[in-house]
């Protein structure tokens, strides 16, 4: 079973097991893998129940359930999905026709049971899910995919908080961003004007701020935006040529134009997370511990055996001393094959 909308702050294995013992009375005897993906808001987890009778059980008791929260009567909505090989991947893009979306009324809290009761009336559900915020509170609507067609059909002529779900490409909605680009390393003596010339090849600008800031020297930010307002397209285009055409350009002075699409504070969040879990990644491949070696021993001679007299590059070593005074240390290589034929030989 697929299990969805996981709290981060709050679900464990041990909560996933609980609540699987309050819906169904059911043992989970294998460990639920939690998919702690860090660039979503939510985590999802994986349960597998090798007897049948249960996990036909599960199937329907744990559809929608609850992960409790750290403090008295906080509890989260979740949704469990046996494996579906239709809703996943492109394949969902084949049940396009069987989703709609319900906007909930003013003042309406969307729980899981009123759904399923509203919705079941015009046909069998495949999923439903609520839209969450990443602390949980509601968005206000909720998506259903129905088993076949003529219920999704059925459902939008019923209820007028009910349309036909439209996927992404087919709304023309564009990020308010694509068409901003962010750009740095402009000569502290260029005036405005002489920046605008340098952008200004690659099509209509809307709009260019450029900011002067301690530490980090002239950068700004530039719009592209069709002068009629018609072609959506335009401005992401101009961005992508300007990029291509700029990035790197020498601006004198040893500068060289650092140009890119323009993130929100968020995207920008994202990015610094993904960036130090790759750093960290590729460490893990070039990193030794080391321990059980004596007590007098100092950096400088860890550096030297481990170096192999020089023909191994060390980035670093950093020596460390236990509760109990048995010393260990860290060996950081420049490269992956180094370490490996370290770790090989010691």
């Amino acid at each position: 079973m697929y299990l969805y909308d996981l709290p981060k702050d709050h679900v464990s294995s041990i909560k996933i097991a609980e609540a699987f013992r309050k819906k169904c009375e059911g043992v989970i005897e294998q460990k639920p893998q939690i998919r702690r993906d860090y660039f979503r808001p939510f985590y999802s987890a994986i349960v597998s129940i090798p007897d049948q009778a249960l996990y036909k059980k599960a199937c329907e008791e744990m559809r929608y359930f609850e992960i409790e929260g750290n403090k008295p009567d906080e509890k989260f909505q979740c949704r469990a999905l046996p494996f579906d090989n239709a809703l996943l991947g492109s394949n969902k893009d084949k049940l396009a026709n069987n989703n709609v979306f319900y906007k909930a009324s003013p003042g309406e809290i969307l729980n899981y049971s009123d759904l399923e009761t509203k919705f079941t009336e015009y046909g069998k559900i495949k999923s439903l899910k609520i839209s969450l915020n990443p602390d949980h509170s509601q968005k206000g609507f909720a998506f259903v995919c129905f088993e076949n067609q003529d219920s999704a059909i059925a459902a939008t002529q019923k209820d007028g908080n009910v349309k036909q779900f439209e996927q992404k490409d087919s709304r023309g909605v564009m990020s308010k961003l694509v068409n901003n680009m962010y750009f740095k390393n402009i000569p502290a003596d260029m005036k405005d004007d002489d920046v605008k010339q340098i952008f200004s090849p690659f099509g209509h600008i809307k709009s260019l701020v450029v900011l002067d800031k301690e530490g980090m020297g002239k950068y700004g930010f530039v719009c592209y935006e069709d002068p009629e307002g018609k072609d959506k397209q335009y401005g992401p285009d101009c961005v992508n040529k300007a990029i291509t055409d700029l990035l790197n350009k020498d601006m004198g002075n040893n500068l060289k134009l650092y140009v890119r699409p323009a993130l929100t504070k968020q995207q920008r969040s994202q990015e610094k997370l993904a960036d130090t879990i790759r750093y960290k990644s590729s460490k893990k491949r070039v990193n030794l511990y080391v321990k059980n070696f004596p007590n007098n021993w100092t950096e400088e001679q860890l550096t030297q055996i481990f170096s192999a007299g020089g023909k191994r590059e060390i980035e670093n070593v950093r020596l460390e001393k236990g509760s109990t005074g048995n010393s260990y240390a860290f060996v950081c290589f420049k490269q992956p094959d180094a370490c490996a034929a370290a770790k090989a030989e010691l």
